[in-house]
């Protein structure tokens, strides 16, 4: 019983080490992603099979191995790894008819600079 107040204590720790960021994603901050539990979060203007599409040519943009691709109607998994062999993730969900969130981990621990740079592909492929 003594324990556990100090494994409560690392937990609440831990979790709050993870915590929340915005990630400005324009100079004027007005637009911004969530980088959370060391995922980054964004919504973009599309459906998930474009959105998927244009993930696998961010994928090829940044050399990155696809590993992995399972395409439905309105989600969509992909993998990849990089040249380090760390895992990359992209999990693609349609909100609606012309929004779909990308999460995005880099990594096991995650990785916030790669994980933006990734979406900034995605969200130029989006655009062409």
């Amino acid at each position: 019983m003594k324990l556990l107040p100090a494994v409560l204590l690392a937990t609440v720790s831990l979790l709050g080490l993870a915590g929340c960021s915005s990630v400005p994603l324009d100079e004027e901050g007005d637009t911004q992603a969530v980088y959370q539990l060391r995922e980054f979060k964004m919504v973009v203007n599309s459906t998930a099979p474009v959105a998927a599409a244009a993930t696998q040519k961010a994928f090829k943009d940044l050399d990155l191995f696809e590993t992995k691709v399972v395409l439905n109607t309105y989600d969509a998994e992909l993998s990849a790894r990089s040249r380090e062999d760390q895992k990359v993730h992209v999990s693609i969900a349609e909100i609606n008819s012309r929004q779909t969130m990308l999460k995005i981990r880099w990594g096991g621990l995650g990785d916030k600079v790669n994980s933006q740079t990734l979406y900034q592909h995605i969200e130029r492929n989006l655009g062409r």
